[in-house]
């Protein structure tokens, strides 16, 4: 029995040794108040432990209103402040540098970011800890970075997260990086105006391209794919990425994608991947 407890104690001490000091604790840095947290795409357990602890640690939660029920695991019990989808529209523009219903718009959620500004720094000024959540990685198209920027005096902390790009490629099982003929892959998003890389030039370069649809025709990205890629390229549509349950991945080539996909209603959370790692093999059959 003693030599049962000896050993029981020898392996907890072992144990113990390879256990970092703090683990398990929250400390959160003793000058910030305001973080960006990434709590990943999908599914809770994609969040990292760091933006757990800091959710924990946090007196106050700002996500959108939309995201609540997504969140509500996250935010029970805690202070909730619930805005409005498009509060960084048009951030650091004035509604006359603006024309139409762009301008309307900014007019309309302007006074409300203003409130939102004038009560975050409210609330760190009292000590109190507020947590912004935003899906995926924040850096990655996120929504919210704008914050980092408005409240650089207050040294604001990102907590990275799992980007919905991270997710897709893992829910394809590919590589974006791993071809025959190329090592690179690009991020894009919708062509904005203003913006010189668009689609149609980027695909010119051959490389793997992962783009984030961000409620953007289907067809538009498919004829803008093919101004740089031949028709036979392979195409992964991913949709939830991240969600186990209901995570789903359709491929075809760029000829056939548009058909394959039309009989599939696409949600909001869609991902397009297009290059020949889809379905590249290392090892070849010989």
């Amino acid at each position: 029995m003693k030599l049962k407890i000896h050993h029981l104690l020898g392996c907890f001490l072992i144990l113990a040794a390879f256990i970092p000091a703090g683990c398990g604790r929250t400390e959160l840095p003793a000058d910030t108040r305001l973080f960006l947290v990434g709590v990943g795409p999908g599914d809770y357990d994609l969040a990292s432990i760091r933006a757990m602890n800091v959710i924990k640690a946090a007196d106050v939660l700002v996500c959108f209103e939309r995201s609540q029920e997504k969140y509500r695991d996250f935010i029970r019990g805690k202070e909730v402040i619930a805005v409005p989808h498009g509060f960084w529209h048009h951030y650091g523009k004035k509604p006359s540098d603006l024309k139409g219903d762009e301008a309307k718009k900014e007019m309309e959620i302007a006074p409300k970011r203003d409130a939102f500004i004038r009560q975050v720094r409210d609330l760190t000024a009292r000590d109190r800890i507020v947590a912004v959540l935003d899906s995926g990685d924040p850096m990655v198209y996120g929504p919210w970075a704008w914050i980092l920027e408005e409240f650089e005096d207050l040294n604001p902390s990102v907590v990275p997260g799992i980007s919905c790009f991270n997710a897709a490629h893992a829910a394809i099982k590919k590589s974006p990086t791993i071809t025959k003929s190329t090592k690179s892959v690009i991020l894009s998003a919708n062509d904005w105006p203003g913006k010189t890389d668009t689609i149609g030039r980027l695909a010119r370069h051959g490389s793997s391209m992962a783009l984030f649809t961000m409620r953007a025709e289907f067809d538009f990205f498919i004829n803008r794919l093919k101004a740089g890629y031949p028709l036979d390229t392979p195409v992964a549509i991913v949709m939830h990425a991240g969600y186990k349950d209901k995570e789903k991945v359709i491929t075809g080539t760029l000829r056939t994608i548009t058909d394959i996909a039309g009989k599939t209603k696409l949600p909001f959370e869609y991902m397009i991947y297009i290059g020949d790692f889809i379905t590249y093999r290392q090892k070849q059959d010989r």
